[in-house]
């Protein structure tokens, strides 16, 4: 390469870090010039934040103890809890079994109860019916024995048969 070129290039080597300087630069001033905008926001901000971080940081120093214990407590709660429904638990199983128990008890005195009622009602039945069919044989007797004097002769087979069956 001759020196000529060379020069050139260097030239414009040096021409281009030069320009890239001068942007560096103007990027550098424009950053600097935000960061000032941005502190001057930034400041009262932090003056207007800083008490009420303090209060805040007051505040859960003070609520701390106060948290934990209720934590505390509500375990201590949850767990008496925890026992009394398990005792609730054994007492409605220990009465459900009871209730049933008696509830077939009182199935049996029920079944036990109708049994009797059945038997009463047959045996009522039977001793009004008794004396209902012989007085009704008594009557049909005198019936017929009526009929047959006035008539002076004896009903047929056939009558008395639908006698009998009207009976039934």
């Amino acid at each position: 390469m001759s020196d000529d070129i060379f020069r050139i290039v260097v030239a414009a080597g040096v021409v281009l870090a030069s320009i890239c300087f001068l942007v560096q630069a103007v990027v550098t001033m424009v950053v600097y010039r935000r960061l000032k905008h941005l502190e001057e926001v930034m400041v009262p901000l932090a003056e207007k934040t800083g008490p009420i971080l303090e209060k805040m940081h007051k505040t859960v120093e003070d609520l701390a103890p106060k948290l934990k214990t209720l934590s505390e407590d509500a375990t201590v709660v949850v767990k008496e809890t925890r026992e009394q429904v398990a005792r609730i638990g054994e007492v409605v199983k220990d009465l459900v079994e009871r209730v049933r128990g008696q509830v077939a008890k009182i199935d049996g005195v029920v079944d036990h109860t109708v049994e009797n009622v059945q038997q009463a009602g047959d045996s009522v039945r039977s001793a009004v019916m008794r004396p209902v069919r012989e007085v009704n044989g008594v009557l049909s007797g005198i019936k017929t024995a009526i009929s047959v004097m006035t008539q002076g002769r004896r009903q047929s087979v056939d009558h008395a048969t639908q006698d009998e069956e009207m009976f039934i």
